[in-house]
């Protein structure tokens, strides 16, 4: 009876140390990263590092922060009480208040609403510029603030050329048509 006793108690913690490791296991993930093959120059300068190097994952290339940050004289700093890297780029503007494309008073959705860039698509005849959002940046909310800022920036609704897909606003010669399809919120640039 002893004997089936120590052999139930032994699979019974053979057991917990199965399930408990493979959890652990579960909640791990692991990437193969390899050692480029190819030099990365900044500046004319060649970044060389024997115990950090230049690692390629699925075509993409990464480089120790802290390197990349001494190299570029970019600040860097962890935050303890955010948990985060914090990379401050000095002269540099992250986020444009105004589009550029042929005048520079467009405003920018993304900065008007608080959210990140969007994707520019240039028209291959450079007639127009297109920006592509995500739909759920498109909120009556943040649609009725870009819509203020566009008429506070002298734009005005298009009544005759604006449909039901499409809502047009036009200063002068540019003109700004706004609509969502699919999953996507668009603005659309053009100017004559």
């Amino acid at each position: 009876m002893k004997r089936v006793r120590d052999i139930l108690t032994g699979a019974v913690i053979g057991a917990l140390l199965m399930v408990g490791t493979t959890a652990g296991y579960a909640a791990v993930k692991q990437y193969v990263l390899t050692e480029a093959s190819y030099p990365i120059f900044v500046n004319g300068t060649k970044y060389e590092d024997k115990q950090k190097p230049i690692l390629n994952y699925g075509g993409s290339t990464y480089v120790p922060l802290a390197n990349l940050g001494d190299l570029t004289g970019v600040n860097y700093q962890w935050n303890e009480a955010k948990k985060r890297v914090e990379i401050v780029v000095s002269g540099v503007n992250t986020q444009k208040k105004v589009y550029g494309e042929y005048t520079k008073d467009v405003p920018n959705f993304a900065s008007v609403v608080g959210i990140s860039d969007g994707k520019r698509i240039e028209a291959s005849d450079k007639s127009h510029v297109l920006y592509k959002y995500d739909v759920t940046d498109a909120t009556d909310g943040n649609l009725t603030k870009y819509v203020t800022a566009l008429e506070k920036a002298g734009y005005v609704y298009e009544a005759d050329t604006s449909t039901g897909k499409i809502v047009y606003y036009s200063k002068g010669k540019t003109v700004v048509g706004l609509w969502i399809e699919g999953y996507d919120f668009y603005v659309l640039l053009t100017s004559d």
